[in-house]
């Protein structure tokens, strides 16, 4: 990353943004503040570069999840090729799955899933429409399309447990991001996990056996 260049000045206003978002919660943190600490002295970079705080938001979403959903997009098709993909823990795992390996790969540098956990709870209304309408979130609208035809009960049931499904993975996953950079998790954890999250998961869209 060349901090010299236009785009490279952008990169790292995301990279500090995501960060401060993470660490400090999405209404706790100024664009005043995350241009202060990404090194740039007047904070009008930021409205160069963003706009605004939505902007900011969609720039951190769409530089995280064109690799998570291009990623997330095959799994999907190898679902399909293995006869899968109307299964809903296969479907699930193609959710939860590029999550985690976003968390493998960065290690403890990872902030972005705990980032989107703090905006599903500061802006809900934004992340749901940005999760199913931007063209970088493709992968996410068919797998939750695919999962709403699999959950029992009418559609306003449907549309609660679908609710309940993204909830629960994104602030369980926020949840071992941050254990993982406390000291609580260890890498080595992360399958356990991911099959125990699928399981909870699986447990949220069906109706209890008995």
């Amino acid at each position: 990353m060349n901090d010299i260049t236009p785009e490279g000045t952008r990169e790292r206003l995301i990279l500090t943004a995501e960060q401060l978002f993470a660490s400090k919660g999405i209404e706790s943190v100024s664009l005043r503040e995350i241009a202060r600490t990404a090194g740039q002295k007047n904070v009008a970079a930021m409205q160069y570069h963003f706009g605004d705080r939505e902007g900011l938001f969609s720039a951190i979403l769409e530089y995280r999840m064109r690799n998570i959903d291009a990623f997330r997009t095959q799994l999907l098709q190898a679902c399909d090729e293995a006869g899968e993909g109307e299964q809903l823990p296969a479907l699930l795992r193609c959710l939860v799955v590029p999550f985690v390996e976003h968390i493998r790969q960065a290690g403890l540098d990872s902030h972005y899933i705990e980032y989107l956990a703090r905006l599903q709870v500061s802006y809900p209304e934004f992340l749901a429409e940005a999760s199913l309408t931007r063209p970088w979130q493709a992968s996410v609208k068919a797998i939750s399309q695919r999962i709403h035809h699999l959950i029992p009960g009418p559609e306003s049931l449907r549309n609660q447990r679908q609710l309940m499904i993204g909830i629960c993975m994104i602030h369980s996953v926020a949840a071992f991001e941050r254990g993982l950079r406390e000291g609580r998790y260890q890498l080595s954890e992360l399958e356990a996990f991911t099959d125990n999250l699928i399981d909870a998961l699986c447990g949220i869209v069906l109706p209890p056996q008995g």
